[in-house]
């Protein structure tokens, strides 16, 4: 025999189960697409944006590996134009990915 239990639907337990995963663009992510190009600069902006925040890192996507080392090279200066505009983001670090397609 069956234990007594509450009936759920399935939108409701897939609530539950999804309520954990990363939204795909989360909110303050797209404040920083929208300010990128103020952020990083017409060119570097045309070659990346801004990805997902993860533990306070802010990931910004590159479309090509010729771009990491200038970003690298950059990534301070980025980083406090980020903090100093944005504090309510508390982003703590730069990170850089290539974007797959």
């Amino acid at each position: 025999m069956a234990p007594q239990r509450d009936m759920k639907s399935v939108g409701e337990i897939l609530k539950d189960v999804v309520s954990d995963f990363e939204q795909p663009v989360q909110e303050y992510v797209v404040v920083l697409r929208n300010a990128w190009e103020r952020l990083a600069g017409p060119q570097i902006a045309k070659h990346s944006e801004p990805g997902y925040i993860k533990d306070r890192a802010l990931v910004v996507i590159v479309d090509h590996p010729g771009w990491i080392p200038e970003l690298e090279r950059m990534k301070r200066p980025l980083l406090l134009k980020i903090q100093s505009s944005y504090t309510s983001m508390q982003i703590r670090q730069l990170r850089f990915e290539l974007k797959h397609n």
